[in-house]
């Protein structure tokens, strides 16, 4: 690369850094929700606001480009919240012929029902005509009070909360609990109770839950209805739903029931089978064809939003770096009009100049490698030159840094370059935000070889993860960053799961360090 075409592009560098266009929704949207309706939506000990609400409103905010802004209030607040105007959205509410007259529901997030629970151990009730002269655990103003009621000799002992409810089934003070199904489960989930509880009968007081909106805002419920699309076909929607709701309890019916619903269903199968067993597999080939390639196209656009988002800071790091090389060439230039005759500057010229258009035109090779798209490479790389070739990518954002890079020179990966600088980027830009706080902050690089691998770890002494939430650190839209998206981490596991590498995250407490662990595979041993 000559000279006049590095400077041409340190000028598309510049305007880059001046005007960034923005392709987001403009408007940003107020979301109501409970703010202590687990697994849907709560406020947890951190003050965060979390749930399977809260994750789908921010999935359909990065598949569309429209922004919201969360508001956790009491139900009834929530409730009436768009008729007085503190919000434009409802993230979660059980549809009715009576809320329709208020609201227009978007397309359905999942059925809610109503179930009844009883101890693994217990054989006597199977249906809801067994709960006959039974005690019954029910949470406070449940609808479905009046109902249960009817039933002849029945006990009810009504609790603050469903979790109050679950803890009376477990210590056997009541024969059943009848409560919000998918948060039954999720209480379970949380004491280590799923083995403990069973479902029995069938669902009760089954409706739809949607996202709610105000019954003239027809142009909002489209565009969140095209979200809901999207995550759905992605496959966004099943990872959120098994994050937050698990494995279900098992349903346990009479033997009866069971035995006929069997029974006809494998007579149907075996005749469904024999005619449309051929055509099934056709459909089924290009149903695979098509949600795999969707699910492609979706990572790559994750990929090219977490390069962007951190585009600001690799780009102010290299102008910073190139500002030099320039300064000295520049000094060099501005004196050669009076010292044409000084032969040892001269000299000196021709030999540093040169030298400093190649560093330049070294750090933009390196910039337009990391920023071209291009079809993924696995190739051997020298281990220890491409950390330092990214880390000069971000070298003025860990000045006040200490970086100890301890790894042998002659180690050798197999990884896609471009992908590895992504990598690298977002594990060191995620350490850098973690020792911000820190007095004394530090970052260790180190390597060390095994039979087959090399295995490279990443340690800080920032701020930790605890052992709950670093479970979910590869998970999408997971962060415990204030101003964090939770893609980062997520663009990075699918990354280095494509090149074939393992990786893992460990974490001895808040304020005790964090450290990344990537199995790569080995490329030869080079002397150097």
């Amino acid at each position: 690369m000559n000279f006049k075409k590095t400077i041409f592009i340190l000028c598309i560098l510049l305007n880059i850094t001046l005007a960034q266009p923005s392709y987001a929704d403009s408007e940003t949207y107020r979301v109501a929700g409970d703010e202590n309706f687990p697994p849907y939506e709560y406020v947890d000990l951190d003050e965060s606001y979390k749930g399977f609400n809260v994750d789908v409103i921010k999935a359909i905010s990065l598949v569309t480009g429209m922004k919201f802004e969360f508001y956790p209030m009491k139900w009834e607040d929530a409730y009436n919240s768009i008729s007085n105007g503190q919000a434009d959205i409802i993230q979660g509410m059980k549809e009715s012929e009576e809320r329709k007259g208020s609201f227009l529901f978007s397309e359905s997030l999942l059925v809610s029902s109503q179930s009844i629970f009883v101890l693994n151990s217990n054989t006597k009730i199977n249906n809801e005509r067994d709960l006959a002269g039974k005690i019954i655990a029910l949470q406070k103003e449940d609808i479905i009070y009046e109902e249960i009621n009817k039933i002849d000799n029945v006990t009810i002992i009504q609790h603050d909360s469903l979790h109050d409810a679950l803890k009376a089934l477990l210590y056997g003070e009541v024969d059943a609990l009848i409560g919000n199904t998918l948060t039954v489960n999720y209480l379970c989930k949380e004491r280590n109770s799923i083995e403990l509880v069973k479902i029995v009968g069938e669902s009760l007081n089954e409706q739809k839950y949607s996202i709610a909106v105000d019954k003239d805002n027809v142009l909002l419920l489209q565009k969140l209805n095209i979200g809901i699309s999207e995550i759905q076909k992605s496959g966004m929607y099943d990872s959120l739903y098994r994050k937050w709701f698990g494995s279900p309890i098992k349903n346990t019916k009479t033997q009866y029931e069971i035995l006929w619903k069997i029974t006809i269903g494998i007579c149907l199968g075996l005749i469904a089978l024999i005619y449309v067993i051929k055509e099934f597999n056709n459909k089924l080939k290009i149903i695979i064809e098509e949600k795999t390639e969707e699910q492609r196209l979706l990572i790559n656009e994750l990929r090219h939003y977490d390069k962007l988002q951190f585009m600001d800071r690799i780009i102010s790091s290299l102008a910073h770096e190139i500002r030099n090389p320039l300064t000295s060439i520049k000094i060099y230039t501005s004196q050669m009009k009076n010292k044409s005759d000084d032969k040892e500057f001269m000299l000196a010229a021709t030999e540093d100049i040169p030298e400093e258009i190649d560093r330049v035109d070294s750090l933009i090779k390196e910039f337009m490698e990391y920023s071209s798209p291009k079809k993924p490479v696995i190739e051997e790389l020298n281990l220890y030159k491409e950390l330092i070739k990214t880390i000069n990518l971000v070298k003025l954002q860990i000045r006040d840094i200490h970086l100890n890079i301890d790894i042998d020179k002659r180690y050798y990966i197999e990884f896609d370059r471009s992908q590895f600088k992504q990598v690298v980027l977002n594990i060191l830009l995620n350490s850098l935000d973690a020792v911000k706080e820190v007095d004394y902050p530090i970052i260790i690089i180190s390597a060390i070889k095994t039979e087959e691998d090399i295995v490279l770890t990443f340690k800080d002494n920032g701020y930790g993860m605890n052992k709950d939430d670093i479970q979910y650190i590869f998970e999408p839209f997971y962060t415990t960053k204030e101003y964090g998206n939770g893609v980062g981490m997520f663009v990075v596991k699918q990354i280095v799961e494509e090149n074939k590498v393992t990786i893992s995250a460990k974490s001895d407490g808040k304020q005790k360090g964090m450290s990344i662990i990537l199995k790569i595979k080995k490329g030869e041993l080079n002397e150097e």
